[in-house]
């Protein structure tokens, strides 16, 4: 990727009423920038790296603010270039003001353009840079654990021990076919074949990881299904402990769908109570029920909600939208039937609880996270949290099952050599070895301006 040696600036936190705003400037003239407009007893251009100096910055000789300014020499920074953060009080005005000032002789950042300067600086890997837009966006300690695991090299360092590997087995390829004529030990083909078929299950579990990473990243999605008036909005109020939705005792009050986010035992948890999977002749109700449809096909788990009535036949509707494995039976309004009828309930694996009573509600929770908690001991090993990173070691996978066919069916080791190499080239995408401008561009896109 090209790239661009000018000087930027940008606020990086957020605008509003605050103790502090924090202004950063990266490029090689970052400190003579900011030098012309601050004034201080020290020259800011003779300080060492790491050095933060009260002053104040002026405008035409008028004061702005009285501010610190923190120096960062390059290539001891985070962008690798010369960078300067001004710490001014936190007023929007203020704020605003002394960019103003700066962008007379800088450019505004593009967002995440201070990350994007780090990677191609060599300052962290690609890895490493999503972690930060990660970090960013955190809203639970497993989410903010999982970034801060990547953005210290989990993920990083997993990568490349495969690659290693990879690396290992095209050397002794790459021998094999150029130097075919020598006297060379010849290449052991059961053995090469086993540690393949290692690599490539090593390959499917980091695959495997993604899943679990998607969630911690952007939340599980659990949505509510049942029929008109089986307490679908009571119990989506049960699970917030708040009364998001309108709770009425007339069937249908739900016409589209609601979504709200918890926190549970440090996941996000995204909630949908939706408009049911019933037939309907109100247009308004149509357009909710469809989008109910789309909700529930994306859904990670999906309570299946009664009040007695099995409701069979939209039970087998909604069999055919997910798997059944993702679905979770609940019987609502315990509290009307007596103990024979509640076990017979719970033989046909309901879970029981009732919201009037608020009972069954914790064994309901905790049975949403079933098969999904991830320890820490595999996020220190390192998680993919993206569909690009998910994609890149799919693709390897792929790769290194066509080097093994290639072995088995005898079509040379030319072949293989090749499929291997494929299977380098896709991982090296992840950490960023090899990579394109539109993968840089859209991972860096979508990090806020300042970071």
């Amino acid at each position: 990727m090209e790239y661009s040696h000018d000087t930027i600036s940008a606020i990086s936190t957020p605008l509003g009423i605050g103790g502090i705003s924090v202004l950063r400037v990266s490029g090689d003239k970052a400190i003579n920038v900011v030098s012309e407009i601050f004034k201080s007893k020290t020259d800011i251009k003779n300080q060492p790296s790491h050095k933060a100096i009260f002053g104040r910055i002026s405008d035409a000789e008028k004061l702005v603010d009285e501010v610190i300014v923190t120096v960062f020499k390059a290539p001891h920074s985070y962008t690798g270039e010369e960078v300067i953060e001004i710490s001014c009080h936190g007023s929007t005005f203020i704020t605003n003001q002394i960019l103003q000032i700066l962008l007379r002789n800088t450019r505004l950042a593009e967002p995440g353009e201070f990350t994007q300067r780090a990677f191609l600086n060599d300052k962290i890997g690609l890895t490493q840079a999503e972690a930060v837009g990660d970090l960013l966006t955190a809203k639970t300690r497993i989410s903010h654990l999982a970034a801060l695991q990547q953005y210290e090299g989990s993920l990083h360092n997993r990568i490349k021990k495969l690659l290693t590997q990879l690396t290992d087995f095209r050397t002794q390829l790459e021998l094999e076919i150029d130097f075919l004529e020598q006297d060379l030990d010849e290449i052991d083909n059961d053995n090469l074949v086993k540690n393949l078929t290692t690599l490539n299950r090593e390959l499917d579990q980091l695959a495997k990881t993604g899943e679990e990473g998607l969630i911690i990243k952007d939340g599980l999605k659990v949505s509510l299904v049942g029929a008109p008036n089986v307490g679908k909005s009571s119990i989506f109020n049960s699970l917030l402990e708040t009364e998001r939705a309108i709770v009425t005792p007339i069937p249908g009050t739900t016409r589209d769908y609601l979504e709200e986010v918890i926190s549970l035992n440090g996941y996000l948890v995204r909630i949908f109570d939706t408009a049911g999977l019933r037939a309907t002749t109100d247009q308004i109700e149509k357009i909710g029920i469809k989008r109910s449809y789309e909700i529930i096909k994306n859904s990670h788990k999906v309570l299946f909600i009664i009040d007695g009535n099995e409701n069979k036949k939209e039970y087998n509707t909604l069999s055919k939208l997910v798997d059944e494995n993702k679905i979770i039976k609940v019987l609502n309004k315990s509290d009307k039937f007596n103990k024979i009828e509640l076990q017979a309930f719970k033989k046909k694996g309901y879970i029981i609880c009732s919201t009037q009573e608020n009972s069954g509600l914790s064994k309901l929770k905790n049975s949403l996270l079933y098969n999904i908690e991830i320890s820490e001991e595999e996020l220190h090993a390192g998680i993919l949290t993206n569909a690009r990173q998910i994609a890149a070691v799919t693709k390897a996978a792929k790769s290194v099952d066509k080097a093994l066919e290639s072995i088995n069916n005898g079509m040379g080791y030319e072949f293989t050599a090749f499929d291997l190499k494929e299977a380098s080239s896709a991982l090296e995408e992840i950490i960023g070895k090899v990579t394109t401008d539109d993968i840089l561009n859209n991972i860096f896109a979508n990090f806020c301006i300042g970071k």
